[in-house]
């Protein structure tokens, strides 16, 4: 696989798990505000994703998909990530922990594979550009966790 190659293929897999997890996050929020956030969100991640896809795919290259055992890790952290707390602050703060993880993978994907064509390396900009944006809209969201006290 040459660079151009590898650095789509990471592009469609980072595409692919924020896709999901948005959609994940989706389900567990009635936050309106944040809702558009996670849609806008999970569009960005798409469109990044079907245009690496597509590029992989004009070269004969079958795009990779997260296996099974991926899916359920992330479906999995979700349930348990939410399972006592679905505030808005709690899901942003998810939400941006993904998105720099994001960041980072791409940035590494980037980096590792210099001699990528324009195109791909605009794809991964893209993305990247889009996460950190993402990440500075949902700090607005984020709050400290407020603690009840027993018998006040």
């Amino acid at each position: 696989m040459n660079p151009t190659q590898r650095l789509l293929q990471a592009i469609a897999e980072n595409g692919h798990t924020g896709v999901n997890a948005c959609e994940q996050l989706l389900k567990r929020t009635a936050d309106a505000e944040l809702r558009n956030e996670l849609v806008l969100e999970r569009q960005h991640y798409f469109d990044a994703m079907r245009d690496a896809e597509n590029l992989l795919l004009m070269q004969g290259i079958a795009p990779r998909r997260p296996g099974p055992a991926a899916q359920m890790g992330l479906w999995m952290g979700m349930q348990i990530n939410t399972i006592a707390d679905r505030s808005a602050s709690h899901i942003a703060d998810i939400v941006i922990q993904g998105a720099t993880m994001g960041v980072v993978e791409l940035t590494k994907a980037r980096n590792s594979n210099p001699d990528a064509d324009a195109q791909a390396q605009g794809i991964a900009s893209f993305l990247i550009t889009k996460q950190q944006e993402a990440i500075d809209r949902l700090k607005r969201f984020l709050a400290e966790k407020q603690t009840v006290k027993q018998g006040s």
